[in-house]
C-alpha cells in the first residue's frame, strides 16, 4: 500500500509560513502515522568550512615584520668609508676613514646579504645593503651535513674584502652589521671614529 503524500502548512508568524510535503508510513499495529524528519542541530552544514565573524568582532592583528623597510635614502656630503674583510664566514670592520665630498652623496639601493644599519631608538635612519665578489650567490649551511650533490661553496674558506660608504648621519646614535642569511647582528662602533675592536688573531 502506497503512503499517502501528506501537505503541512506552518505558520511562523505574521505573513510568514512554509509547506513542506513528506510521504507518511502508516503502522498497522497502532493505526498511527509517521513521517521521516530531519532537525538541524545548529551547526554548520560543512564542517570544514571556517567558521564567519561575526559583525562588530574585531579583526585579528597582522603579523609584525622585525625588519622594517628601507627607509628614504639620505643625501649626506659627508660620508665613512668602511673597509670590510668576510674571512671564512666571520665579517669585521678593518678600518674606517671619513670622506667629505663637494655634493651630497645619496645612499645607493642594493639588494644583498649583508647590511649596515643605522638606529635611533627603535627608529631605522639608514640600511645599506651590500655583498662581498664572489659570495652573493652563496647560501649559508643550514644543518650539519652537506647535501650529496651539493653545489660548489666558496664561503667557507674565502678570505675576501670590499669598500662600502655610509652616510654620516648625526641624527643617528648606534650602528649594526646585519648577516641577514643568518640572523647575526653585529654592534659597530658608532660615530665610526671610535676605536674598534682588536682583529682575532690567526
Amino acid at each position: 500500500m502506497r503512503a499517502p503524500l501528506l501537505v503541512v502548512l506552518a505558520c511562523l508568524g505574521p505573513g510568514v509560513s512554509f509547506v513542506a510535503c513528506s510521504a507518511g508510513r502508516i503502522e498497522r499495529e497502532t493505526g498511527t502515522v509517521s513521517f521521516p524528519a530531519h532537525f538541524a542541530e545548529g551547526e554548520d552544514q560543512d564542517a570544514g568550512t571556517p567558521e564567519r565573524a561575526r559583525p562588530g568582532t574585531p579583526a585579528p592583528p597582522a603579523p609584525v615584520d622585525s625588519a622594517p623597510p628601507d627607509p628614504e635614502p639620505l643625501r649626506i656630503a659627508r660620508q665613512w668609508e668602511y673597509d670590510l674583510i668576510y674571512d671564512s664566514g666571520q665579517v669585521r670592520v678593518a678600518s674606517v676613514r671619513a670622506l667629505r665630498f663637494a655634493q651630497p652623496v645619496v645612499t645607493q639601493r642594493f639588494v644583498g646579504r649583508f647590511a649596515i644599519e643605522l638606529w635611533i631608538g627603535h627608529e631605522l635612519v639608514e640600511r645599506v645593503r651590500f655583498d662581498f665578489p664572489l659570495l652573493g650567490a652563496e647560501e649559508p649551511q643550514k644543518g650539519p651535513r652537506r647535501p650529496l650533490q651539493e653545489p660548489p661553496n666558496f664561503s667557507e674558506g674565502a678570505r675576501v674584502r670590499r669598500k662600502l660608504l655610509v652616510p654620516a648621519s648625526p641624527r643617528a646614535t648606534r650602528a649594526v652589521l646585519v648577516d641577514r642569511a643568518t640572523g647575526a647582528i653585529q654592534a659597530l662602533p658608532w660615530p665610526p671614529d671610535a676605536p674598534l675592536d682588536p682583529a682575532p688573531a690567526r
